[in-house]
Order: C-alpha cells, then structure tokens, then sequence
C-alpha cells in the first residue's frame, strides 16, 4: 500500500513536470515523508528514496521550482540528504551498487538545486548542508582518497559523487557566510588542498597523454577539474601557504604536460576537456583575488612564461583555422582567458610584450562575434597597448565600448556581482601594496589612465555609471566603492569631466561624507577625488611666488619602485640635502600632506616607470607640481620605459637622469649636478622676478582710451594694473600696443581652452608664475569694453559636449 502512494506521487511530479506548482509540491513531500518514515527496512526506504529523486529530475531545475524555501526546509530534504549521502559516505567501504546509485542521484539532485541559492532560501541551504556530520564525513572520504589509492580506480560512482558535493559547498562561497560557518566548511579546503598535495594527484597529470583529443576519465575529472575549481578564489581565505604548497608540488608538472602536447590538437578538443583545462589554468595562474597575486609571480614565473608563450602558440594555431562552430568559440575562449590570467602578473606582463605578433592576434579577437572573447581580447590590449599603439587603433572607441557595455549589462544583476566587481578592477586594479594613510595603483596598466580611452569614457557616458557605483551603498566598499572612486579620480584630470563633477552637487555632498569614513582606503580614494575638484586649485590660488623652502628635493615615486628610490634618498641625505621622501606614510590628510611637501620643496624628483605612470596618486603629484611651476628633474628607474601620455607632456624638453642603464654613482652624480644647477638658476629667476615685481608696482596708472586700438604699450600695462594682473598677464604682455593685444584676446576667443593652457605654460617656463583660471576669465572679461564691435564677432568654436554630459549626469 505504502508503494502505491509514493508511486501515485512520483507519477502525478512526472505528469506535471514544469507545470506543477509549489503547493502540490509540498504535498507530494508531505505524502512521501509520512510513508518513508512508516519503512523500516533500509534497503525498501533507499529504494523510494530514489524514485522520488528520479521523478524530480522531471521538474527543470533551472525554473527553481524546487529551490523554493519551504521545499528546500521540508523534512523530505532532510530525510534524502541523511539517508541519499551521510549515510552512504559513512558505509563507503562496505556499500552495494543500489547505495552507490543512491549517493549519485541524491547528490546530482543537490546540486542542481543548490545553483538557485538566493537571498530567500539561503538560510534553509545552510541549514540542509550546513550540517557537522555531513561535513565531517565528507572529509573523512577526501583524506581515505588521498591515502588510498584504490578509491580512485575502482569506485567511479563515489568520485563523482565527492565531486558534486564539492560543487554544492562551492555554491556557498558566491553567498556570505559569518565566522561560524566559514570556520564549519574550512576543514573541506584543507582535505582538498592535501588531496592535491599527493603524489596520486602528481600521477594524475602524469597519466595524461600528451595531446588535447583524449577522454578524461572520473579520476582525472575530480582532481584536475573539480578540485582546483573548490579552490579558487576560496572566499574569506587569506592564508597562501597551503595554496602556494599546492601549485609547488602540481604547476610545473602540469606546465610540462601542456607545453609537449601539439597546439594544433587543441581545436579538437572536447568541451569536458577544455573545461577541465579552464579550471586547473585559472587555479594554478590566479588562485586569489588580484590584489594578493604577486605573492605567486615571482616564484613562479618561469613556469608562467611558459604557459603564456604556449598559450600564445596555441592562438595563432586557432586562427589559422576560421570556424563559427560553437565548441571553436568555448575553447577559444579559454585560451584568451588564461592569456588574461597570466597578464595579471606584473613580470609576466612584460615578457608577453615581447611575444612576436600577441598583440595582432588579440585584434583579430575582437572581430568574433562572442561577448566573452571581445571582453578578454580588450582587457588583455588594454594592458599591453600603450599611448601610441591605442591612438593608432582604428577604432579606440571599441576598446571602451565593451567595457562600459559589460559594466551597464552586470551592475544589476545580482547573480553578476563578481564579474561587475572584475570587470571595474580590470580598469583600474587595487594596489597590492597597502600602506595604511597612503594607497597606490600600482598595477602593470591601468587601462582607464590612456589619455584616448579616458576621452572615450567620458564619451560614452561612463561617468553617470560611475557616480552610481559611489554613491550606492549596496556596492562593495572595497571591490567597486573605491574602485569607482579612483578612476574618477583618473577621469578628473580631463577638464570637461572635472566640470561635469564639479556641478553635480548631491555627489559632492557623497566625496565629503566618504572623505570622513573610517574605512582607510575608502576614506583616501574620496580625498584624492576632492583634491582634484576643490581643494587643488584653492592651493593653486594661495601660492607664495617668492617661497623659502623648507625642503631641497621632494622625491615623488611609486612605492613598486622603492628600492632604487630609497638608495636615491639615502645617497641624498648623506650629501646634506634636505630630503621629503615618504617611506612609509603621510600624516594627517593623504593629498593635503602631498600639497605641503611639494610646496615646501625647491625641486621634484619625478622617478618615471610604468608603475608611476599608471597611478592616479602619482600623476596628482607631477601635475600638482608642475602646475604650481616647480623646478622637475625626471629620473628613469625601469628599463626600456618611455613616458607618454600625461607624464610624457610633464617632462617633455627636459633631459633624464638614467638609474638603469647608467651605474648607480655614475647617475647619482649626474644627479647632484642637475639639482645644483637648477637651484643656482632658480634663485636667479627669483632675483630677476622680484626686480621686474618692483619695477610694475611703482608703474603709474593713466586713464584708457575707449578703443584697444588706440592703445600705447603704457596703455597695456595700465590695463593690466587695473584690473590687478600686472604680476600674471602682463608679465607677457610687456611690448604690446592695442592692436597686438587685441589679437591676442581674438586667439582666446577662437579656442579658450588651449590659450588657457599655451599662456599658463609660458608664464610658468618664463617666469615660475602660476596663472589661474580666475586671472585668465577675468582678463577676457575686463577687455572686451575697449574691443571694437567688428571684433566681437569673432565666435569660439562649439563645445556641445559638455552641456549633453551635464544634461546626462543632472
């Protein structure tokens, strides 16, 4: 009788599949739980157990049906999980074929349903696998397959099984656990790390053949698929030493197997196969979170050298051959996501720069009419490609399209949270140097700080995106708050950008309250921010031109760079030279303190590599001090770098000091000169300043005449007295009439912006004076009382994009 009824309600499942609801879902559970829990008999009791499972797998799992929280809390769950795994895992030595079957189909079935944890069934997953004894016996299992081997090769059923379940405690690492259940779970990590750690797992790869067409068999499937894949990026995991013993004892031999098989058989390659190489890849290469990466790139590099030249081989074996076929398009884009990996390594990155042609075939890539090959080909280019490759695209603005697309499409799906997060730090990394009051960007390449893609975001309306990222509160602090926050930090340095912040004022209000918070690296991304849109030119504004320096050299790197600069500083202040030099971190205000060391210092050591360039913080200090017309001297401390972009237009026209290719003492004393030749010049120019500052004050003020043309050269510099710019405009006007005056003031009209920037830069080369934005406006101002009508209708040319950004933001 008992059969009857849970054969009527396994029937009644299969008979409505999707169509069945979750009320008569929860009475078919309610049926079958009273009948199973009337059997006594184990083996009849597996048995139903097992067609109710069957019959479930008639309702897809990916309508989540079956996931709801008051089916995944029914006492059935319960019932299956104690009888279909802990108790099976427990009998592992002594089960039957029927218990074997049992322990797969319960398990096939949990993981199916474990894909739909959400915020509203998480805590009845928690507390159907959150479970002691079903912890504890599936760690017994892990530790009796590494000790014994026969595990392995004779009991197919029981490997797969371990593996599912590995993939269903996985699943709970995509939700948040609190301290108690990460501390339940964390005994699966050790047992799989020390799993991997055997020699069965060194025989596993050993056993491979050395091509890409094979099968895999269960064996390998768990150890070299499954169990990197538990691994990786282990959530709430900072400890690396068991990581870092795993890839010692696993990376150079599976580098082996991969480099001796053929690049041309991988096109045939199985989707399992590729699979399993996706995940041991992804493990082995990038294991953590970015930010704790270079722990692995040292130490292994030659390995990954390798593994990128193979990879790389294997690319151009791949498009040797054009193919739509969707199993083309899967493997490809593994190999483009390993390549992708392996760039996050600083060392690495660099030897990939040499591979002949890497950057033509990840071109190509971007022509596949696939999201997640374009995506990796961009992120791979934009760290490979520097200023001038980017401004010799034929379409830049693809490069930042496809980012910014991924970015709308995943910034509100919850399901995307981990590749929004990635996709933000692929743009602007977080450092993996943290001091505590100061932070750098010091990743290979910051894509977002290429002056052309910078352009390009704020085109496509990047910003609005971005603003959104800040000022939401349920975004990461860390991963996207910040993140967010630096690369705006980037983006300010472009003008219209800078205004279009500026005049959004709730945001503003966001960076202040920011600014105050307590969370350090969050608290130093708003400051860096706010410099840049209000308190960088109220410095600007309360310069001292004839300055009596606290400081004789204010040394401004990166900290990936310290070595070299720490000797530098060292060498400096035995010589007797007054030194700043941040060695460990700022007092007080990150970007105020920078402000007070660059105001106080009579030169700046600009130390050029890839790393300063890439930083926001570092290019807020060589802007802030070239602005304000201090005296720069750029030292070189990475080989074979070049500056472009914003730092190649700070220290163009001035000769390098090389700290790579010239001996230390050799360079330093070179050094030595150039700092004490330009403080002999400069205080030259100070003399001369003042000279030229008496003379214009005791210059006497006469009436004008109504029309510029009528204007003496008397007449220009009373002008400027007038209106109180004898000590800024007028230092370049000082042999002008009315006519030359009035072309000068038809050149502003025709392109302010670049005036702006031609006339700060001369009085800046020429005199060491800052002009601000408030002396030129008012200048433009003043003057066109005395401009002849016909004058006037000389136009500027157009600038709608900032009113389309303003309207877009506002």
């Amino acid at each position: 009788m008992s059969n009857l009824k849970i054969d009527e309600q396994c029937t009644l499942i299969k008979d409505y599949g999707s169509n069945i609801s979750i009320e008569q879902l929860k009475t078919s559970f309610t049926v079958c739980l009273s009948v199973l829990e009337q059997i006594n008999n184990l083996n009849m009791k597996n048995m139903f157990i097992d067609r109710i499972i069957r019959s479930l797998a008639s309702v897809p799992y990916r309508n989540k049906k079956l996931a709801d929280h008051e089916l995944i809390q029914h006492e059935l769950l319960i019932l299956i999980r104690n009888n279909g795994i802990i108790d099976p895992l427990h009998r592992r030595e002594t089960f039957d074929s029927q218990t074997e079957n049992l322990l797969l189909d319960t398990s096939t079935l949990f993981v199916h349903l474990s894909s739909n944890i959400n915020d509203t069934n998480i805590a009845a997953f928690k507390h159907l696998f959150l479970q002691k004894v079903l912890i504890d016996e599936l760690t017994h299992c892990l530790k009796d397959i590494t000790m014994h081997s026969h595990y392995l090769t004779t009991n197919s059923s029981l490997l797969r099984s371990v593996g599912l379940l590995l993939v269903i405690f996985k699943h709970f690492h995509d939700n948040p656990l609190n301290k108690k259940e990460y501390a339940l779970i964390l005994p699966i990590f050790f047992s799989v790390a020390q799993c991997l750690c055997s020699s069965r797992a060194l025989q596993t790869i050993r056993s491979l053949e050395s091509n890409f067409v094979q099968k895999l068999h269960d064996e390998h499937a768990l150890l070299l698929n499954t169990m990197p894949w538990y691994l990786q990026w282990y959530s709430g995991y900072r400890e690396t030493r068991h990581l870092l013993k795993v890839h010692r004892i696993l990376l150079t031999e599976f580098t082996q197997w991969l480099i001796n098989c053929h690049p041309d058989s991988y096109r045939h390659c199985s989707s399992k196969f590729a699979t399993m190489l996706r995940h041991i890849s992804y493990f082995l290469v990038r294991p953590i979170e970015s930010d704790h990466i270079n722990l692995f790139s040292d130490e292994f590099f030659h390995q990954y050298s390798q593994l990128v030249s193979y990879w790389s081989t294997v690319l151009a074996s791949t498009l040797a051959y054009s193919s739509d076929e969707l199993n083309t398009k899967f493997n490809t884009q593994i190999i483009i996501q390993n390549i992708y990996n392996l760039s996050l390594h600083r060392n690495v990155l660099n030897f990939m720069k040499t591979i002949p042609n890497l950057i033509t075939m990840l071109l190509k890539l971007t022509d596949v009419n696939n999201d997640e090959i374009q995506l990796n080909a961009y992120r791979c280019l934009g760290k490979l490609m520097d200023e001038t490759d980017i401004k010799t695209m034929t379409n830049p603005e693809q490069l930042v399209h496809v980012h910014v697309e991924f970015l709308v499409k995943s910034i509100d799906d919850p399901h995307k949270t981990e590749r929004f997060s990635s996709l933000l730090e692929s743009l602007k990394s977080k450092s993996d140097l943290v001091t505590i009051q100061r932070e750098y960007l010091n990743v290979s390449s910051d894509f977002v700080q290429h002056d052309q893609v910078k352009i390009e975001f704020i085109k496509q309306n990047a910003l609005s995106l971005l603003i959104q990222c800040v000022r939401d509160d349920r975004f990461d602090p860390i991963k996207v708050r910040q993140i967010a926050l630096e690369i705006l930090v980037a983006l300010s340095f472009d003008n219209n950008a800078c205004l279009v912040l500026k005049h959004n004022d709730q945001f503003i209000d966001q960076i202040r309250s920011l600014a105050n918070n307590n969370q350090s690296s969050l608290q130093r991304a708003a400051e860096g921010l706010l410099w840049k849109l209000e308190k960088e030119e109220e410095a600007f504004t309360n310069t001292n031109k004839f300055n009596s320096y606290k400081y004789d050299i204010m040394i401004s790197y990166s900290h990936r760079d310290q070595h070299i600069c720490h000797r530098i500083h060292e060498q400096l202040t035995l010589d007797g030279f007054r030194v700043w030099f941040d060695r460990d971190c700022l007092r007080g205000s990150t970007m105020m303190g920078m402000a007070d060391a660059i105001e106080n210092s009579e030169c700046v050591l600009i130390c050029m590599s890839n790393y300063y360039k890439q930083s926001v913080y570092c290019q807020s200090e060589a802007h802030y001090a070239f602005e304000r017309g201090c005296q720069l001297i750029p030292i070189l401390v990475e080989s074979n770098y070049k500056p472009d972009g914003w730092l190649g237009i700070i220290v163009s026209g001035k000769i390098y000091v090389d700290f790579v290719r010239t001996p230390f003492q050799s360079a330093y004393d070179r050094l030595k000169s150039e700092i004490n030749e330009q403080s002999h010049r400069q205080q030259l120019e100070i003399s001369n300043q003042f000279s030229e500052y008496s003379h214009s004050v005791t210059h006497s003020i006469i009436d004008l005449p109504t029309c510029i043309t009528q204007w003496t050269d008397e007449h220009v510099k009373s002008f400027f007295q007038q209106i109180r710019l004898e000590h800024s405009i007028l230092r370049l006007c000082t042999h002008m009439d009315g006519h030359r005056l009035l072309h000068l003031y038809e050149m502003c009209l025709l392109n302010r912006e670049s005036m702006y920037q031609s006339l700060k830069f001369e009085l800046n080369e020429r005199y060491r004076v800052l002009l601000s934005v408030t002396d030129y406006i008012s200048f433009l101002d003043e003057i066109k009382f005395y401009v002849p009508f016909m004058s006037t209708l000389v136009k500027p040319a157009p600038s709608t994009f900032l009113s389309i950004t303003l309207c877009n933001i506002l």
